[in-house]
């Protein structure tokens, strides 16, 4: 499939709306908008790299400045953050149409994998080389880095993407357990607190659960715990010292420690942030196909 550039970077400079409360500041990187709707967030490369999956079946690469590097054409929406490999620079992209495609670091196609469902998850990559996700049909996958089916397992009521624990072992929420793989099957566990049916949540490695629930974002099983009132659209991200929380009103909401708080305006829905804890970046997008790089910088009270 051809590649094509499509899309508008520009770097800038400017200083986001920040709350009045707020300790803390943005500076907007780099900008980046797609000519189509994003169905998911992001994903983010080893060295930097942003790698944004539209609703048209583009997959586009930014560089660590907001540079364009390549874009590449997919079968369906993507629906999923595209997974870097850090060993290799390999690309995993996944579609609408329950497709897994494989892309080396330059954007040559090395495989396509025919997925018996389309993911409703997340994908999770593990060390072995295993990527994991929840697919449509309720069941837990696993493809091998090589293209190979590794894994089917009944997820009934599963409510979150795997996610590898601290203990190198495979958990997902399934309804109001906490699932650990073993083997062909899983280990149960009590979640750490109660959660409604309608509530999103997001598992993190050290088991804590992430949520978004009535107009409340909570984090429980973790330290610092998070418990404020938001009309958040998906579970809160951890980054340095804050939680980030994507919010209907259009904004961004920054929960910092220290008690302040900062809130970047979109000006449309946005999809749940990405943190670069290497770069100190947070990367918020927008389902209307608009990214932003914010660079954060701790400041005076």
């Amino acid at each position: 499939m051809r590649a094509r550039w499509c899309c508008l970077w520009l770097s800038v400079s400017t200083l986001l709306a920040v709350d009045a409360r707020a300790a803390h500041d943005a500076r907007t990187v780099y900008k980046f908008a797609t000519a189509a709707a994003l169905f998911a967030r992001p994903g983010l490369g080893h060295d930097g790299a942003i790698y944004v999956g539209a609703g048209d079946g583009y997959v586009h690469a930014l560089g660590p400045d907001g540079s364009f590097r390549w874009s590449y054409t997919v079968k369906g929406r993507v629906t999923a953050p595209p997974v870097e490999d850090p060993g290799n620079g390999h690309l995993f992209v996944v579609t609408s149409e329950a497709r897994l495609y494989a892309l080396d670091r330059d954007a040559a196609l090395r495989w396509v994998f025919p997925l018996p469902a389309a993911p409703k998850s997340e994908l999770a990559l593990t060390p072995k080389g295993t990527l994991l996700f929840v697919g449509q049909d309720d069941h837990l996958y696993g493809v091998t880095t090589g293209g190979a089916l590794s894994l089917r397992l009944a997820a009934p009521g599963a409510r979150s993407a795997p996610a590898l624990l601290a203990d190198g072992r495979i958990g997902v929420v399934l309804g109001e357990e906490l699932a650990t793989l073993k083997a062909y099957g899983y280990e149960r566990a009590p979640l750490p607190g109660p959660f409604g049916a309608s509530a999103k949540l997001a598992l993190r490695a050290d088991r804590a659960i992430f949520a978004c629930e009535d107009r409340v974002v909570r984090v429980v099983g973790a330290a610092p715990a998070l418990a404020a009132s938001s009309d958040c659209l998906s579970p809160p991200v951890r980054g340095d010292d804050f939680f980030a929380v994507a919010e209907a009103s259009g904004d961004v909401r920054l929960f910092f420690d220290d008690g302040t708080e900062l809130g970047i305006g979109l000006g449309a829905a946005p999809l749940r942030p990405s943190w670069d804890a290497a770069r100190r970046r947070l990367i918020v997008s927008t389902a209307t196909g608009a990214l932003s790089a914010l660079e954060l910088a701790d400041g005076g009270p």
